[in-house]
């Protein structure tokens, strides 16, 4: 009898270890690894919730990066729970461990670069342990920061932080667009952040030097890609203003906007946009700030359809091709309910981006944003996107935005 009933017990452990599992509700530590050839394993470590719609078996996976969070929903099929990135040409491929319910492994695929990181996650797990510490060295609110220092392509940077206890909120700004929204701790006189929103796996890393009064270490950005940085408080730290880098003042150009589409049935008729100010979006799909850009340009657009205003993106894409650019335009349109239209630019290249603007010979980042008025003359040019993780400068950015809309629509 005995012996049945451990025979009993033994196939359901085995019939319960073969089949798929449902990923269990509620929070996840999630890991992307990232493994260079004999290099040391680095951990970039995020939070995700799971959660079921009533009478669904696909989950809802709800992202969480300090004070933001995105939510998506998954496709499950067979033991495989498969994540859209959002607009991105990126997908997360999970399941549930055969032999531990707590336990997801998987992949982060990266499509348009043909590249794949193991994933794993733990259930329960907190991204980083805070001890809510008092007594902890204070990271500041405000860095001035050197990147990649010492080499030709050193750039500046501004670090913008909010600290409590030994939690550490904040973001990178760089002349190229903001690092979205980091999360970490600092213990003794290191500090860790991380981010990941679908495309970002970014990794901060650094140690304070208490005799020359500041911080370095290194910024991971990719597998085997980091990037050496310095930094100090400042609380006057700046970056030029995006709105002043390309200056129109007193100049009367039209720009070519027959040379923005890579394609002929795509070319832009400029008499379509007579009578009417046109912001041009040059972007591209797989740039998480040119997508903050887009949510921000489409809630602006919903709320302002009676005006005399029109929206074009031009899209480059990193992976060219007619094709693919096409592809990724009608599934970004649609996975963002975008109510402008978008066309394709051509292949990733910010002289290409600018060849339709005589007053620029490249752009300076993507996103870019040019306003040009109902007589066709181009005014102003918004040359890179401080998105929401910014704070005071996303704010900054929607009033002074619509001050130009007000301006060229009197």
């Amino acid at each position: 009898m005995k012996k049945t009933i451990f025979k009993l017990f033994l196939l359901l452990l085995l019939k319960t270890s073969l089949y798929a599992q449902d990923a269990k509700e509620g929070s996840w530590r999630g890991e992307i690894h990232y493994q260079p050839t004999g290099e040391k394993l680095t951990v970039i470590p995020f939070t995700f919730t799971v959660s079921y719609p009533e009478n669904s078996n696909a989950p809802v996976l709800n992202f969480i990066n300090g004070q933001d969070s995105a939510s998506i929903n998954a496709t499950v099929q067979n033991d495989t729970i498969t994540v859209p990135m959002f607009g991105f040409d990126i997908t997360l491929k999970m399941a549930v461990s055969k032999f531990d319910s707590d336990i997801m492994n998987g992949y982060l695929i990266k499509h348009y670069n043909d590249r794949k990181y193991d994933f794993k996650a733990v259930y329960g797990a907190p991204r980083y342990v805070i001890e809510q510490e008092e007594d902890v060295i204070q990271v500041g609110s405000r860095w001035n920061m050197k990147v990649n220092v010492g080499r030709p392509d050193e750039y500046p940077a501004v670090g913008l932080f909010e600290q409590e206890g030994d939690r550490v909120t904040g973001t990178i700004m760089t002349e190229v667009s903001d690092y979205r929204f980091f999360e970490g701790k600092v213990e003794g006189n290191e500090l860790e952040m991380s981010v990941f929103d679908g495309v970002h796996s970014f990794l901060l890393k650094g140690s304070y030097n208490e005799q020359e009064d500041r911080w370095k270490g290194e910024l991971i950005l990719d597998e085997g890609y980091s990037r050496p940085w310095v930094a100090e408080q400042d609380n006057g730290a700046e970056l030029p203003d995006p709105f002043e880098i390309v200056d129109l003042t007193g100049k009367n150009i039209r720009p070519d906007l027959k040379k923005l589409a890579a394609l002929t049935d795509q070319q832009i008729d400029p008499q379509d946009y007579e009578g009417n100010v046109l912001v041009v979006q040059l972007m591209g799909t797989w740039c998480s700030n040119s997508q903050d850009q887009t949510r921000y340009l489409t809630d602006w657009v919903d709320n302002n359809s009676d005006r005399d205003v029109k929206l074009l993106a031009v899209n480059y894409e990193a992976n060219y091709s007619p094709e693919y650019g096409l592809s990724r335009i009608e599934t970004y349109k649609n996975r963002l309910d975008i109510p402008y239209p978008m066309i394709l630019g051509g292949p990733l290249s910010k002289t290409k981006a600018a060849e339709a603007f005589p007053f620029m010979d490249e752009i300076l980042a993507f996103p870019t944003l040019v306003f040009i008025d109902k007589g066709g003359y181009a005014r102003y040019v918004h040359s890179y996107f401080t998105g929401p993780a910014t704070g005071e400068y996303y704010k900054d950015f929607d009033q002074r935005f619509n001050a130009i809309i007000d301006e060229l629509t009197q």
